[in-house]
């Protein structure tokens, strides 16, 4: 499957990422010279790259505020999740206790009993914690992968964190019409984080992607292409129009 999709999705190129404009958390975090040092990088793909390096060791930490500090600042400040109070804080900081020292054990264990519950946020902490293993898994990489397979007839589909962006949405909920008639009468189930990691590992042993930072890079870069190509095939509403006119400025 990774042989058949990957080529699908187009190289990574003029991709931004953005980041905070406050950088008085991060700085509190890691330090003001390594957090200044950060924010001078001009490649937003290195500064992208260097912050899972930045934030390796306090995810890692044994002081749990410099734990929680970091995971506020990944998911909340930088990964653009509003919390819908200091109570869902709470809850995803207990949940990643859980993650202890992050051994495999103990990842497996997690993922199998929170399953895709709050996705979006914790899979941005294993990837912070270790994105030599694990990866973000979030509404735009759902909508790329989602997207691909659409491409190559397969019917199963990853499942899709709810987004923020109400188009996005509209796109999930024609994707799970469709696989509610894939399946009908028959049990439906959707891909979760297990299935994520193993086709990413199978996209580095292919050769088809460096590592797995840069394939999730990758996914996330092109999920509003992938979003609105598979509006068009399907003749809905182009979400991102936005994106269609930066496509056209590259080309020219």
């Amino acid at each position: 499957m990774a042989a058949k999709i990957w080529p699908l999705l187009g190289t990574y190129q003029h991709q931004d990422w953005a980041v905070p404009l406050d950088r008085e958390l991060l700085a509190s975090i890691v330090g003001k010279a390594a957090t200044d040092a950060f924010y001078g990088i001009a490649d937003s793909q290195v500064q992208n790259i260097q912050l899972r390096t930045l934030l390796r060791e306090p995810l890692r930490s044994a002081d749990i505020r410099k734990r929680n500090a970091a995971i506020k600042w990944i998911v909340y400040d930088w990964g653009n999740i509003p919390p819908k109070a200091e109570q869902d804080e709470d809850r995803l900081f207990k949940m990643c206790a859980e993650l202890n020292d992050y051994a495999d054990a103990d990842v497996k264990q997690f993922i199998v009993k929170h399953k895709i519950d709050r996705i979006a946020s914790w899979s941005k902490v294993l990837a912070f914690a270790d994105s030599d293993k694990y990866a973000i898994f979030d509404a735009r990489v759902a909508m790329s992968l989602n997207a691909l397979l659409d491409e190559v007839n397969f019917k199963r589909k990853f499942f899709m964190p709810p987004s923020i962006s109400k188009p996005l949405n509209n796109i999930f909920g024609k994707i799970r019409n469709q696989v509610n008639a894939d399946y009908e009468g028959k049990k439906l189930s959707y891909m979760g984080y297990l299935e994520y990691t193993s086709l990413l590992n199978s996209i580095v042993e292919q050769g088809l992607a460096p590592n797995i930072l840069q394939a999730e890079m990758q996914l996330f870069a092109h999920g509003k292409k992938m979003g609105n190509k598979y509006a068009r095939k399907y003749k809905m509403p182009i979400p991102y129009p936005e994106e269609e006119q930066g496509n056209l400025q590259f080309a020219s």
